[in-house]
């Protein structure tokens, strides 16, 4: 196991070399001006920040140090309210980034209500689906529900 998180490491640290070389060399020797260069440097730069973290949490996954097995499921069930949710999220996340990342003054972009209509839908859901869940769970220990007929503990009015 050590020999192969070795190994795992030795490829980080190579990726790392090769975005540096990359970053300088556009920086350096790149065409445009050099506040043009500078900009793409620093792109390239926060563009490897982002894939050596994920490449951490990746590697992390791989070697079972963080387990994903409740991510899209609940007691051992698919959920599809979880599984619209994350891909909600990272479709929005990734909109508002290609926003952002596109304008020629880069700022935080208006974002439209039918957008934030449809991840509060989406939440929407994944809450009502954890409601329902909790109560069916009570109505089978004997508590909660609103059936009809009952120990007659019943409010009247």
């Amino acid at each position: 196991m050590t020999n192969e998180k070795n190994k795992y490491d030795v490829w980080q640290v190579v990726m790392v070399l090769v975005f540096v070389v990359i970053a300088l060399w556009i920086g350096l020797k790149g065409p445009g001006e050099p506040k043009d260069r500078l900009t793409m440097t620093i792109g390239y730069g926060l563009l490897t920040l982002t894939f050596l973290f994920g490449m951490v949490i990746i590697m992390a996954i791989i070697r079972g140090n963080i387990d994903l097995s409740g991510l899209l499921s609940e007691d051992g069930k698919a959920s599809m309210s979880r599984f619209q949710l994350l891909i909600f999220t990272f479709v929005i996340a990734l909109s508002i980034f290609l926003m952002v990342a596109a304008a020629k003054d880069p700022k935080f972009p208006e974002i439209p209500t039918n957008v934030l209509t449809l991840l509060g839908i989406s939440a929407s859901t994944y809450g009502v689906s954890k409601g329902i869940q909790a109560g069916s769970k009570n109505g089978k220990n004997g508590g909660g529900g609103s059936g009809t007929g009952g120990s007659g503990n019943a409010p009247t009015t």
